[in-house]
């Protein structure tokens, strides 16, 4: 009796190790039928004690002792049966449980890749998950944040837009909104959603943030809006610009019409010299006509790109002379003396057509605004610099009228069309310098003025010498 009990009382010692050694999760219907045997052997012993059984047996009380032997395997298979369902529902729950397991690394490896910062906030506003892209960003660990309170790690722009939303959150809202935070020197933006997240009974339990860094996307956006503002003062301009322009294409069809008409009606009572002066106007507003429309007809091609960046090597002088032959008899009518300073030696490599309409506007111009037996002369300076830097500047002066420091300002602009009859009497409409302006600009240069009233202007431009220069910056 005392073996058996050391028996069953050892195998049930057993049952923690074969635990230990993961027997129950792998045969546990085995470990429930050895425990069932062991648990029926008790049973049995205690009613042989019971009913003080001597360990004899016969063929007459036979029965008696098999229940003795029967009770132990009786549990040991029912031992087994319990074993095998919780084998099963072990079985499943360890199924699900690597399945959820899976689950939920698979989701995490989704989240650390995704090109947005994500987060989950406690009702207390403290860190409780970031994933790699937050980490990277932010450049700082799960470690270093986890716990932490928002407001210490984000910026005070940031955290103040965070706080303004919070009372919609707490309603249970998804809202959003725009912030940026200094980094790296710059200005980052970036676009939130807050997401509540919400138990059965709709109490808030924290906080989902998805934050995408719209930095980019903002400066193309200011780009874009720039280049409308742009665009929308140029339509502006070019509109004042044009009723401007048909303004004094009015002026000498005016005086066309109105002389070709009084010749028309009169001609036959009319004298030679009134004939002839009528023809003189006529003559004169046909050619101011004439350059207006030459003037708007070149610098519509340049407004439409038809008007390339050409560069080629050139000598400054031959082109200045070339230009003052032209305008000679101009100056002549006046008693304007023309003078050139130009070294034969300076070279430079630009595109002739747009430096030579650049000077021959500006010799115009100077012709008409100074006085009978004044002066225009012509000079050019070529300033070196490294091979990238070498520039041309070329000035012409007058001893004309001067400007006055207010229509300064107008000259060079679209909108404002400055212009003003010349010491003749001759008109203009200020396109010319406009063109000279934009053809500068196309050669890569830079254009300004100097005057004072009845001291004569200068008018300069620069422009590089750069024998590798890209036309195609200028076009």
């Amino acid at each position: 009796m005392e073996m058996k009990t050391m028996m069953n009382l050892a195998g049930m010692a057993i049952v923690p190790e074969l635990y230990n050694r993961k027997i129950i999760k792998i045969h546990p219907k085995y470990l429930f039928s050895l425990a069932g045997f062991g648990i029926g052997s008790i049973i049995s012993f205690i009613i042989i004690v019971a009913e003080e059984f001597n360990g004899d047996v016969s063929s007459t009380t036979g029965h008696s002792h098999l229940h003795h032997l029967a009770i132990p395997v009786i549990f040991g298979l029912l031992g087994m049966v319990v074993g095998y369902i919780y084998g099963k529902k072990s079985q499943t729950k360890e199924e699900s449980f690597q399945e959820i397991f899976a689950n939920q690394q698979t989701m995490s490896m989704i989240l650390d890749h995704l090109p947005l910062l994500v987060s989950y906030l406690d009702t207390e506003l403290r860190y409780r998950y970031v994933n790699k892209t937050y980490e990277k960003w932010m450049g700082l660990s799960m470690n270093d944040v986890y716990g932490k309170f928002v407001k210490d790690i984000i910026g005070e722009n940031s955290y103040e837009a965070l706080i303004q939303s919070l009372p919609k959150a707490w309603q249970g809202e998804t809202v959003r909104f725009d912030t940026s935070r200094a980094m790296n020197g710059s200005d980052q933006f970036l676009h939130v959603i807050l997401i509540p997240h919400l138990s059965e009974s709709k109490l808030v339990k924290g906080f989902f943030s998805v934050v995408a860094d719209a930095t980019q996307l903002r400066k193309r956006e200011n780009k874009i809006k720039k280049q409308k503002d742009q665009l929308e003062e140029m339509n502006a301009e070019k509109d004042k610009f044009f009723s401007i322009i048909a303004h004094d294409l009015k002026n000498p069809f005016n005086s066309l019409l109105g002389f070709s008409e009084l010749l028309h009606n009169d001609f036959d009572t009319l004298d030679e010299a009134t004939i002839k002066e009528f023809a003189g106007y006529i003559y004169e507003s046909a050619q101011n006509t004439y350059k207006l429309l030459e003037n708007l007809l070149v610098w519509a091609r340049s407004q439409s790109g038809a008007i390339e960046y050409k560069p080629s090597m050139i000598n400054i002088k031959m082109l200045v002379d070339e230009n003052l032959n032209l305008l000679q008899s101009v100056a002549v009518k006046k008693n304007i003396r023309l003078e050139s300073g130009v070294s034969e030696s300076i070279t430079i490599n630009t595109d002739p057509d747009l430096i030579s309409t650049v000077i021959r506007n500006l010799v115009s111009n100077a012709i008409k605004f100074t006085t009978e037996n004044g002066d225009v002369t012509l000079s050019a300076t070529l300033r070196s610099g490294s091979e990238q830097k070498d520039a041309l500047e070329i000035s012409v002066s007058d001893t004309g009228v001067g400007i006055s420091p207010e229509n300064l300002k107008k000259l060079f602009l679209l909108d404002k069309n400055y212009s003003s009859n010349g010491t003749a009497g001759e008109s203009g409409t200020g396109l010319g310098l406009i063109l000279c302006k934009e053809f500068v600009e196309k050669c890569g240069g830079k254009i300004w003025v100097e005057s004072e009233v009845g001291q004569g202007s200068v008018f300069h431009f620069s422009i590089p010498n750069n024998k590798s220069i890209d036309s195609s910056n200028f076009v």
